[in-house]
């Protein structure tokens, strides 16, 4: 299936790729489009009006971990981190935040496209999921 997002992606998002290949759909293609312009064929995310978007002061990722139903400890964990790195007025959530902020900043700028941005996001957040995973606590 095909998902569409915006292009320039940022720290919601590659972990909303992330979350969307890994537990919902292995064979996601992604798609990165100007706000508004979704192709008929593809499920938007993490744009203005979207039902996979910003709601109730949750950021992207929360929302589908609600949605689907992901009810895993570490996501939960994992979606508090990256409200606080999304959500400007939540930027000091928890200690991790800022630093994963600063950490998709720079997978952005040094990415030649949104795709290769989307597999290095992807390849951190396997990371940090393993790392939650292995006990990290804050």
């Amino acid at each position: 299936m095909k998902y569409a997002t915006r292009r320039f992606v940022h720290v919601d998002r590659c972990a909303c790729a992330w979350l969307i290949k890994t537990f919902i759909d292995p064979n996601a293609e992604f798609i990165f489009v100007e706000e508004g312009k979704v192709p008929a064929d593809a499920t938007p995310f993490d744009m203005t009006g979207v039902a996979w978007g910003h709601r109730d002061g949750k950021c992207t990722f929360e929302v589908i971990l609600d949605l689907h139903g992901l009810n895993d400890p570490i996501l939960e964990q994992i979606g508090d981190i990256i409200h606080g790195a999304d959500i400007i007025e939540d930027f000091d959530a928890t200690l991790e935040s800022p630093g994963i902020d600063l950490a998709f900043r720079g997978i952005r700028l040094t990415s030649a496209s949104d795709e290769e941005a989307i597999d290095q996001g992807c390849r951190f957040m396997d990371g940090l999921y393993a790392a939650i995973k292995e006990g990290y606590r804050r």
